[in-house]
């Protein structure tokens, strides 16, 4: 043993007060005369309370773990109900790109981050004739592939994306 384990050893046995102001040597001595007087086991009358709070912590770790499992499997099911958001679908609305969103309203109203990886939205604000980088375009068919559900664009504004993957004939 270490000289500070040492340390720590005779500083446990000697100085550790506890609750009730005795030393640890003279709780061990009442607890062996206790048990050599009583011939039935004595026990703690703590132990009823922490087993209890040990159930407690317990059943309520369990019930989340099947809250979060029922949670993904019923995310597992709503994808594959909704596989067919995979293929690109048409829509038509507003887009709008400023400083910090890039979006698109249909005409029904709802809105949707826009991801444009291939520019397209870009090329089309300059056939339209429009030269600043920031822009509305009104009347705009795209061919778009929606996402899942989750937060996208700035600070998770947007509930659903759009990733643009062409522009639809009218």
């Amino acid at each position: 043993m270490s000289f500070l384990g040492k340390i720590n050893s005779y500083f446990a046995k000697r100085y550790c007060l506890m609750s009730n102001n005795k030393t640890l040597d003279s709780v061990k001595s009442n607890q062996t005369t206790q048990n050599s007087t009583s011939g039935d086991n004595h026990k703690n009358p703590y132990r009823k309370a922490a087993l209890t709070k040990l159930f407690l912590i317990t059943a309520v770790g369990v019930g989340l773990s099947l809250i979060s499992s029922a949670k993904l499997a019923a995310t597992g099911l709503a994808d594959k109900k909704d596989s067919g958001s995979i293929k690109p679908q048409i829509l038509a609305g507003k887009v709008t790109k400023s400083l910090e969103q890039f979006s698109f309203t249909t005409e029904q109203g709802v809105q949707y981050h826009v991801a444009d990886p291939s520019n397209i939205l870009d090329d089309l604000a300059k056939k339209r004739r429009i030269v600043d980088s920031l822009y509305t375009l009104n009347r705009v068919r795209v061919k778009a592939v929606i996402s899942k559900a989750g937060n996208y664009g700035h600070m998770g504004y947007y509930e659903r994306q759009l990733t643009i993957v062409g522009i639809a004939d009218r």
